[in-house]
């Protein structure tokens, strides 16, 4: 049965709810998104002293978003506090306050506990199996070790974008001796986490709003075509000439920057020092970002319940499925399409040449080919390539992510181009778009008739003679699906460079599915 719960984020620099529908286990899906910056370290000082004003701020976000759960009808509300209220000498008093006006009970996330999560929900939308994981917020930083995709030992560091920019360089144009103060700071701290280097076939994934923000920058400075800035890499010398050029900007002019949200123009000076810092310490060349972080990660706790670790077993079929049902695409139609265009695959290697790292990247799509259907019969092709590239696919690299879409945006009709998703792919996806999407194409007119008679493909391949005779191996009559296909053999031929023949076969049966 359908659940909603909501997760409250609340940090020392912003506050943010998220909103799930879910079925345990299953399948879930994002329902609503609400943040807000309220600043609660500000002003707290040596003395650790949550301030009026702050407060206010914070109390208000609550009450706003306490009105928000109740108006959607969400009665499942997981709400926790971290670096701000961790540190702060009357941070008891504050949580009391809320739970007084909101009837939550908070949870106040130790160091330790602020890390795992975060390292949780960035292993599940990122696939991260070995390496790190960085949460750098407004008050602290956590560095997560990850091995075989399970968090291991974690260090909470005092050292965030607002907590820095308190101590050290203000909120305006910084000076050279500040910086060098910060990075003294930080090197001091770092000097006894020792274990954080980077190690052969290592992954350093980072979460966050600091580096969103930086990510979103840098997209901003190119011609990367996708809005989201899930899985974007970032290499460390790109992050310290952006460190380097912004503290000796204002405010101002940093506020005018393109992709940077103006509420942290006076504090991305302070987080990207620390990126750089963090990356010249552990010896990364780059950090990949995620979308997905602490709020995630409690979540998954409670989306996951009962397994030894919340974690999702396999990534990225789960990504694929999950979108799928969400779209109530998981039928026996893109089953069969998928289980007929990998067929071909398997049985035409020899002629594409693919390496297997396509052919899983060719089910992807065929399972999601027709969740544009949601939308509209007659474009849906569009529709499912705008629904994946949108709602984005975890595990799967934006690379990935762009080859997926752009089979399922051909797999009916007109010759496969890259497109704005150019600058994405290399040579090699150029060159395997064509026959990708030839043989999905073929599948789904295999499949016309949305009655599986069409039970599976036999292909006898001549390439010396310049030939290609295709069996549909039937359980019935195949005539709509023979006819279909016979007129949508051109990208085939075009893909292989070969004479393409289909012609009517029988289906007898497993044991002469495929004779190879």
């Amino acid at each position: 049965m359908s659940q909603r719960i909501a997760v409250i984020d609340l940090g020392s620099n912003t506050t943010r709810l998220v909103a799930y529908d879910y079925d345990p286990g299953l399948r879930f899906h994002l329902i609503d998104e609400v943040r807000e910056v309220v600043r609660l370290r500000e002003g707290m000082g040596a003395n650790m002293v949550l301030r009026a004003a702050s407060i206010d701020r914070a109390l208000r976000a609550m009450r706003m978003f306490h009105m928000l759960c109740q108006a959607s009808g969400i009665d499942d509300v997981v709400m926790t506090a971290t670096s701000a209220v961790r540190d702060a000498r009357n941070g008891d008093s504050f949580l009391a306050r809320v739970r007084g006006e909101t009837g939550w009970e908070p949870w106040l996330l130790s160091g330790e506990e602020e890390g795992y999560y975060g390292a949780l929900g960035a292993i599940n939308g990122t696939g991260l199996r070995n390496g790190f994981v960085v949460d750098l917020g407004g008050g602290s930083a956590q560095i997560v070790e990850v091995r075989d995709r399970c968090p291991q030992r974690c260090v909470s560091l005092p050292f965030g974008a607002l907590r820095l920019s308190d101590m050290f360089l203000g909120y305006d144009r910084g000076r050279a001796a500040d910086v060098e103060a910060l990075r003294a700071f930080m090197a001091k701290h770092l000097a006894g986490v020792d274990w954080f280097k980077a190690r052969p076939g290592d992954t350093l994934v980072a979460i966050g709003g600091t580096i969103r923000n930086l990510a979103k920058m840098d997209q901003m400075s190119g011609s990367y075509p996708l809005e989201g800035v899930h899985g974007y890499w970032l290499g460390a010398d790109v992050v310290a000439q952006m460190a380097d050029r912004l503290w000796r900007m204002t405010t101002k002019e940093r506020s005018r920057l393109p992709g940077l949200d103006d509420q942290r123009a006076d504090i991305i000076q302070s987080g990207a020092l620390a990126y750089a810092q963090l990356l010249a310490h552990s010896g990364f060349d780059g950090i990949t970002v995620s979308q997905q972080g602490l709020r995630e990660g409690i979540f998954y706790k409670r989306f996951l319940a009962g397994r030894p670790q919340p974690i999702i077993e396999n990534l990225r079929e789960f990504s694929v499925y999950n979108l799928a049902r969400n779209f109530g695409c998981v039928n026996p139609h893109s089953q069969h399409v998928t289980k007929l265009a990998l067929s071909l695959f398997d049985q035409l290697q020899p002629a594409h040449r693919l390496p297997a790292s396509y052919r899983e990247l060719l089910w992807a799509a065929g399972i999601l080919h027709d969740i544009g259907i949601s939308i509209d019969f007659y474009y849906h092709h569009f529709h499912s390539a705008y629904i994946i590239i949108n709602s984005g696919l975890p595990g799967y690299s934006p690379r990935e992510l762009a080859l997926i879409a752009l089979l399922t945006r051909y797999h009916r009709k007109h010759n496969p181009k890259a497109g704005e998703m150019a600058p994405l792919l290399t040579a090699a996806d150029r060159d395997a778009l064509t026959p990708l999407a030839a043989m999905l194409r073929l599948a789904e007119y295999l499949e016309r008739g949305r009655s599986q008679v069409v039970r599976d493909v036999r292909c006898h391949l001549d390439q010396a003679g310049g030939w290609l005779q295709i069996e549909a191996l039937a359980a019935g009559d195949a005539s709509v699906e023979l006819w279909d296909a016979n007129r949508n053999l051109d990208l085939l031929k075009t893909a292989l460079g070969l004479e393409v023949e289909l012609v009517a076969g029988v289906w007898m049966g497993e044991g002469e599915r495929v004779a190879r």
